[in-house]
């Protein structure tokens, strides 16, 4: 007969217990971990997804919009002298609200971070902010500007022009260095708006910043394409 020894069984039982409670904790510990993860996941699906459907708004509602143009041109385009005067009306209201391309004569200014190697300086104090971008084009306006685009990005009255950490947003498009600002315009006034003494320009070249300006008598400037909508504001 075997005979069977009490402390062996003992420290079986405990060993036995003790994997089984740290299966138990590791179990748990992973069904947490997985969970989070998962709802981390659902978190950036359902982010990815808002986006998707507002950029699928603006789409459709630039295609309806340009669609209703496209109708009302169709409609004046006879040679009666009223419909021709309310289609160049059309066109006229276009190209102010930037809805349409345009292409003239003008400047085209790009700007760098500076290459100041100042140790005492402040580093945010040597990149472009938004600030200058918006004194920039608010000069370019004084001066007559038609038409105004950075980096691709057309500026018309609902545009914004903020700075994302070391991002400039235009129009909700991050852009960086170098800035592209083309202007459609008389290029002699607005060179000398931007460069007239304790000017934007002024401002800039004591930190180092790089500022060129070139004339160009033909810069193509995009529409502007993010679509225009209306929640709150109602015709009287």
């Amino acid at each position: 007969m075997i005979k069977i020894n009490r402390n062996v069984v003992i420290t079986a039982l405990v060993c036995a217990l003790a994997g089984f409670l740290s299966c138990s904790i590791l179990v748990k510990v992973y069904n947490k971990t997985n969970e989070e993860h998962i709802k981390s996941i659902q978190s950036l699906t359902e982010i990815v997804k808002q986006m998707d459907e507002r950029n699928n708004k603006l789409i459709d509602e630039i295609e309806y919009k340009n669609k209703a143009i496209n109708e009302y041109e169709n409609a004046v385009s006879n040679d009666s002298q009223t419909l021709k005067i309310m289609k160049e009306e059309l066109e006229q209201a276009r190209k102010a609200a930037g809805s349409t391309e345009v292409s003239g004569k003008g400047i085209i200014v790009t700007l760098n971070d500076s290459n100041s190697q100042n140790s005492g300086v402040d580093p945010a104090a040597l990149v472009i902010h938004d600030k200058d971008l918006l004194l920039f084009v608010n000069e370019l306006n004084s001066a007559g500007a038609e038409a105004v685009s950075i980096n691709g990005q057309r500026i018309v009255s609902r545009s914004s022009i903020k700075c994302a950490g070391s991002i400039i947003n235009v129009n909700g498009v991050r852009i960086s260095t170098p800035f592209v600002i083309k202007a459609i315009g008389n290029p002699d006034v607005m060179e000398e708006a931007l460069k007239f003494k304790g000017g934007v320009i002024d401002s800039l070249k004591p930190w180092g910043f790089s500022v060129d300006i070139e004339h160009n008598n033909n810069i193509n400037i995009e529409a502007y394409n993010q679509g225009f909508s209306y929640e709150f504001s109602k015709d009287d």
